[in-house]
């Protein structure tokens, strides 16, 4: 009996708890690979096909989001002009802060890769998520997002007077996004 305790407070104190990450229900409309420590998708291999094939996406496991846990997630809405050059309009997107994802993921303080589906990529430090909260667009004016348009998701920040900072987060505002490389 005397070595069953200390083993029994090993195999407590070793291992990390976390809160499991449920499986996505329905089609996953953005996936976190890299450097996340929850995961509810399986590995992909560079000769898995599909989109992630095409974007030569590569993890080892991944957190994927559907539509519903996305929708779970505390809803924020920004309004924002946008659209091509002469023909913008004011538009309100919704949709959870990009810091509460990678907080789920269990990417808190990492780097965010997002990626479009045509391979456009940018970079974004999490010090400019956790300062400026952009959100992970699902919706425009309470509309779901599809593919063809800006969807199914997109980053968007808050609107700033900063001509610097706005010229900065403009090419960060990544529109058809499906997944986030962590870093």
């Amino acid at each position: 009996m005397r070595l069953a305790l200390p083993l029994s407070i090993l195999l407590t104190t070793a291992m990390p708890v976390w809160a499991e990450m449920p499986p996505p229900d329905d089609h996953v409309l953005l996936t976190l690979g890299g450097a996340v420590a929850e995961s509810n998708l399986p590995a992909r291999g560079e000769n898995d096909g599909g989109l992630f094939g095409f974007l030569e996406i590569i993890h080892d496991g991944a957190a994927g989001f559907d539509a519903d846990m996305l929708n779970e997630m505390e809803q924020v809405e920004i309004t924002v002009p946008y659209g091509p050059e002469g023909n913008q309009r004011d538009v309100t997107f919704t949709g959870p802060h990009l810091s509460d994802i990678m907080t789920q993921a269990g990417a808190e303080g990492k780097m965010a890769k997002p990626m479009a589906m045509d391979g456009y990529q940018a970079e974004i430090p999490w010090d400019s998520i956790a300062t400026h909260q952009p959100i992970v667009a699902t919706h425009a004016d309470g509309l779901p997002m599809g593919i063809g348009g800006y969807g199914p998701t997109m980053i968007v920040f808050p609107p700033t007077d900063d001509e610097d900072l706005a010229q900065e987060q403009s090419g960060q505002q990544v529109w058809a996004l499906v997944y986030i490389g962590i870093e």
